[in-house]
């Protein structure tokens, strides 16, 4: 998320003008079907599954929030967090969206920084275009040309995906990018060119390769893939780390992929570049593909984002199959359904699309299989049946897994079907399945329990005081500081008020704490933003640099259906009460312990100054706070 760092690049005047231009129902919509429900719009939300419409977008406020998930803000906060992006990112591309120049807000830092990022895109774009004109027109590629024939790409595919060469001379890309006004630093932050080990020179990275561009999800060359056209090692070498490029993070194809992930509501993983280009010339345009690596969080975490439904479909072979088992735990971990292509014995996706057509791949993708009977099919398919020791380490192994399905009668059906194709009895396995259920069953529960008790914490607010009033004290407190937080944000009157009765320190929780100095602090710099309808969201959220209390600041100022009580001041003063009366419990307590350490220590001085406190304390409560009954 987003830092004070990456905020102070640019002026306030500068984001508060792209607010202004931007609507934030508008580039949503983008991503996400929208359906207006009274003064909000409502979808499902892109950062997690979900089946009944919990994300929220106000264009009143112009923020965004999610009740099932707590993922909200602004819109640079969504840009940020559906396009995998930074804050600088997301600025300029809203400024761009926008029609706002920035290089006069930015400061001196910032603008040396964009413009070193700047000639690094271009240094890339620059590199890829000459990989391009060597491949289609030079002599020396006509290897590489060759091999990409036949492959099977058509020329139509391979200009798709900018395919290149690179020459086998040691600085044809030095020379050539040099010449054309790039220093030799820039290529070496750049990841094109390699100092050499004495010292006195650099060489190229990349020679006699194949080239494949590696895009980040706005389509700018960050990276290549290179493969050699020989036996040499290794087979693919990529771009190093750089500003620019973080292999762990990048997904392949996804710029080309994404709005057909979308459309479609499920993404394909694939392993190599030559799976996913032949996907892509076969129709299958939902493809993308991890950088010769094994799935990462974070790549899972960005194809997630796009699509609720993602389909791994890995070589059919045992490294395959491992690295599928932990790409599937990866995408299950952050939320997204999960299914398995089994692909026949030895073949890939570019493999089989030659040999068997789209028809073929096209069922596989069908019959793909979810999680726990990928593992089941795993298991079974490499058990020698014929061996009885074998059998029964499977059988224990089938178990295991089962034993952590929640559903009862999934967990039968399964067991069914893996007893017949290991050759055991169904009510033997049955039987091993439910001895391991009863010993993670307590787990389980209070997993759950604890699981249920987080949500909960951080679930909606309610507006209402006789709600406030039912409640025990704590979450008493957290829902009248939540609702006094929204009053306070939508009337000067009532921000005044809680000033004066309240420090804002005396608030329960520090995210209570910095959003009311946020709004308190807004209100100081923009005192005309205070009128009738309060300050707007970008005033106060501007403030805000912490991610996690942005988010949660995002959920309160947008509410969920709420109406807010008719009478706002009453409300205000009911809420501070609730929070005052807390805070003074709060101290009773202390006092009464230090009372009773004291009846053993004889210190009747220090004992009057607390008794005396404490009577002021009751009496204040009892005079000023106890009228207050949670009654409408």
């Amino acid at each position: 998320m987003r830092g004070q760092g990456e905020r102070r690049m640019y002026s306030e005047e500068a984001l508060c003008e792209i607010r202004a231009r931007t609507d934030i129902v508008e580039v949503v919509s983008g991503y996400v079907l929208l359906k207006q429900a009274g003064n909000t719009y409502k979808g499902l939300c892109p950062f997690h599954t979900e089946k009944t419409p919990s994300f929220t977008v106000s264009a009143d406020k112009q923020l965004f929030y999610c009740f099932g998930c707590g993922v909200g803000g602004d819109v640079f906060s969504f840009v940020m967090k559906i396009e995998n992006m930074n804050f600088g990112d997301a600025v300029r591309m809203l400024a761009e969206r926008a029609g706002v120049a920035l290089s006069q807000d930015e400061s001196p830092e910032a603008r040396a920084a964009r413009e070193k990022r700047r000639r690094l895109y271009e240094c890339m774009e620059a590199a890829c275009s000459y990989y391009e004109t060597v491949f289609a027109k030079s002599r020396d590629a006509k290897e590489a040309r060759d091999y990409v024939k036949r492959r099977g790409l058509s020329d139509e595919t391979a200009r798709c995906f900018r395919l290149g060469y690179a020459p086998r001379a040691w600085d044809s890309v030095l020379t050539t990018l040099t010449g054309s006004g790039f220093l030799r630093e820039e290529l070496v932050a750049a990841g094109l060119i390699i100092p050499s080990k004495s010292g006195k020179g650099h060489y190229d990275r990349f020679r006699g390769r194949l080239m494949f561009p590696i895009t980040d999800t706005s389509g700018r060359i960050i990276g290549f893939g290179g493969r050699v056209l020989d036996d040499s090692e290794p087979k693919y070498l990529n771009s190093p780390e750089t500003a620019l490029f973080r292999k762990g993070k990048t997904v392949y194809g996804l710029a080309l992929a994404k709005n057909s992930i979308r459309n479609e509501s499920r993404a394909v993983i694939v392993e190599g570049y030559m799976d996913a280009i032949m996907c892509y010339q076969f129709g299958f345009k939902n493809v993308v593909a991890t950088l010769g690596t094994a799935l990462t969080k974070e790549q899972a975490d960005t194809v997630s984002r796009y699509a609720p439904q993602v389909i791994i479909a890995y070589d059919a072979d045992a490294a395959g199959g491992a690295a599928t088992l932990r790409g599937m735990e990866l995408l299950a971990g952050v939320g997204a359904g999960v299914k398995i292509a089994i692909l026949p014995q030895g073949e890939d996706p570019d493999s089989m699309l030659r040999k068997c057509g789209k028809e073929a791949f096209a069922e596989v993708l069908e019959d793909a299989k979810p999680l726990t009977a990928y593992k089941l099919h795993l298991i079974t398919s490499q058990a020698d049946t014929s061996k009885l020791d074998e059998r029964i380490k499977a059988a224990k192994e089938v178990a295991r897994v089962l034993a952590n399905v929640e559903s009862a009668v999934e967990r039968v059906e399964y067991a069914g079907k893996a007893a017949k194709m290991l050759g055991v009895s169904q009510e033997a396995m049955l039987g091993d399945i439910n001895r391991l259920v009863k010993v993670s069953g307590s787990r389980r529960v209070k997993r759950r329990s604890r699981e249920a008790q987080d949500r909960f914490e951080a679930s909606r607010y309610t507006s209402f005081k006789d709600d406030i009033a039912r409640s025990d004290e704590v979450v008493q407190v957290l829902k009248a500081e939540r609702l006094l937080l929204r009053l306070m944000w939508e009337s000067k009157e009532v921000l005044e008020t809680a000033a004066k009765r309240l420090k804002w320190d005396e608030l329960s929780d520090e995210r209570h704490r910095t959003l009311a100095r946020a709004i308190e602090e807004s209100q100081d710099a923009h005192p005309e933003g205070m009128g009738k309808d309060g300050l707007t969201s970008g005033q106060v959220i501007g403030l805000i640099d912490n991610g996690g209390i942005l988010e949660y600041a995002a959920g309160i100022l947008v509410g969920e259906d709420e109406k807010l009580p008719d009478n706002l001041k009453k409300a205000a003063e009911d809420c501070i009460n609730v929070i005052l009366e807390h805070h003074l419990l709060d101290r009773i307590r202390e006092i009464e312990k230090e009372l009773m350490s004291l009846s053993c220590t004889g210190e009747m001085q220090k004992s009057k100054e607390l008794l005396a406190e404490l009577g002021c304390l009751k009496k204040r409560i009892s005079e000023e706070l106890q009228p207050f009954r949670g009654t409408l």
